[in-house]
């Protein structure tokens, strides 16, 4: 279909369906206030300014049009005479253009919320300025009526755009908002109050009304809570309906004047609970987000770092075993090619070097042997962790040097995990190095125990302690943390009357893990 076809089409059906509606609320606002001019102020003020802000500039003259023929037929059946009230359109036709030229630069909800129901204000002072010098009318009851009228209707109108503007974009891209419009529960909701509220009107009385405030603010406060904005919204329309009931049913609200001050009070309340609420809840989900978004970031780190270990241990055992089979037996076969040179050396000299020989092949050999005992130590492949360590308290000999060493071994069995294994036995090497070279410690206290999923390492010491400036990158313990840290645990560092540090690592398999 050409596009000016396709215009003149949606012109045509938003000027029969515009004139409808806008006869439909002109009829309700004559039927509360007996006045024509007022009338038109009141809930169709709503309707037009909301289609103004929020449909094409080029159907503003559809909307004028409709006006015109509107106001035409009504003064003919003499029931509109004022042919000043056709300046009324002009006006929310400036007010439209003003919001509008800010309206597409704030794309959030409550921002354009915040400007509908400032478009409202604007449109209502505009009226009361023109058509209090022009009309017989008050400035209260203009200025009430035109603000009530907006506040009622340019929010609701609001709700069903965005409600046919989602689902428009739902059937051509299959796409849908996270906070839906005009939700079946919601719609429930609203129809149980409006049921309860003019239920309720066969039992009030004039000189009661007040308790209508219950049945007005408590589905305004609840709906607000549970939907948000939009719960705010209708339930604003809902407490104008019941009120609405209410003075016709009873004679409670007498006064137009205090009636439309009521309506537009609750709805103002609603609606204002409504986008806060919202607006927190919006809060509350992009936190969320943007926390699930860092725990998968740090997870993604953490098995990254992980990774990183393993890898490392892979290469230490490579290392080690090529040094086990190639470089070691290298340096056997000179010990033993050094030691027939020297038995079958001519002269002296010749003897002597092949002593020197052997004597560097045997240092070579203790370096090669303690390298392999760093990169991989043999007592965990041939003894259990707990042994294992004890051995490694023994090759200190703190006995020896005056140092008393407590050990405490509680853990139930060993860690499956062979890095984690592995890890434990490198820290507490680490920390009983550092402890032998630099704290002066006389007593030292090792503790290994099982807390849920957790292997918590206590190592202590009656030292020196660690000073400031060593505390990071220091004394090996930048390499103890970034390797804690890698497996998913934690540590903590206290130097008061000495060192103490707990470490705690986290008990699963990878498998586990993965799982």
């Amino acid at each position: 279909m050409r596009r000016g076809a396709r215009l003149l089409l949606q012109s045509v059906f938003l000027l029969f369906t515009y004139s409808l509606t806008w006869i439909g609320l002109w009829i309700i606002g004559f039927y509360l206030s007996q006045n024509s001019v007022l009338s038109a102020f009141f809930l169709p003020e709503g309707l037009r300014l909301a289609l103004m802000i929020l449909l094409w500039r080029r159907f503003w003259p559809t909307l004028l049009l409709a006006e015109l023929l509107l106001n035409i037929w009504l003064a003919q059946e003499q029931l509109l005479s004022q042919p000043v009230i056709l300046l009324s359109p002009l006006l929310s036709l400036i007010t439209a253009f003003i919001i509008q030229t800010t309206w597409w630069r704030y794309t959030l909800y409550w921002q354009r919320l915040l400007l509908l129901i400032a478009g409202v204000g604007i449109n209502s002072l505009l009226h009361t300025l023109v058509f209090s010098l022009l009309t017989p009318l008050s400035v209260t009851q203009i200025f009430l009526t035109t603000l009530t009228g907006g506040i009622l209707l340019t929010p609701f109108v609001y709700l069903i755009y965005e409600y046919l503007h989602e689902q428009h974009f739902r059937l051509i891209l299959d796409y849908g908002t996270p906070d839906p419009q005009l939700r079946t529960s919601l719609l429930m909701w609203c129809f149980l109050f409006c049921l309860a509220g003019l239920s309720a009107q066969l039992f009030f009385t004039p000189e009661i009304e007040r308790l209508l405030v219950l049945l007005v603010f408590i589905p305004n406060v609840f709906m607000a809570y549970r939907y948000g904005w939009q719960g705010g919204v209708l339930s604003a329309l809902l407490g104008s309906l019941i009120i609405t009931f209410a003075r016709q049913f009873n004679g409670a609200f007498a006064d137009l004047q205090e009636l439309q001050m009521f309506m537009s009070t609750q709805a103002l309340i609603g609606i204002g609970l409504g986008i806060a609420i919202s607006r927190q809840q919006q809060l509350s989900r992009n936190l969320q987000r943007y926390r699930e978004r860092l725990e998968q970031e740090l997870q993604a780190r953490r098995d990254l770092m992980q990774q990183l270990v393993h890898t490392e241990e892979d290469v230490k055992k490579a290392i080690a075993r090529e040094l086990h089979d190639e470089i070691g037996q290298n340096i056997t076969a000179i010990q033993i090619q050094s030691m027939l040179v020297r038995k079958t050396a001519p002269d002296p000299q010749s003897s002597r070097a092949a002593a020197q020989i052997n004597e560097l092949a045997q240092k070579i050999h203790q370096s090669t042997r303690q390298l392999l005992r760093e990169l991989r130590p043999p007592v965990l492949s041939e003894m259990s962790l707990e042994n294992a360590l004890r051995h490694l308290i023994t090759e200190f000999a703190f006995g020896e040097n005056g140092i008393q060493c407590e050990f405490h071994y509680e853990l139930k069995q060993p860690p499956e995990n062979e890095t984690v294994l592995f890890t434990l036995y490198r820290l507490v090497q680490e920390l009983l190095n550092n402890i032998s070279k630099h704290a002066g410690a006389t007593h030292i206290l090792i503790i290994l125990r099982q807390q849920r999923d957790t292997i918590q390492l206590h190592v202590s010491d009656n030292g020196i302690g660690i000073p400031e400036s060593k505390r990071r990158g220091g004394f090996g313990l930048r390499g103890i943390e970034e390797r804690v840290r890698a497996l998913g645990g934690d540590w903590t560092l206290t130097t008061t009357g000495g060192t103490r540090i707990i470490v705690n690592l986290p008990t699963f398999s990878d498998e586990n893990h993965e799982n």
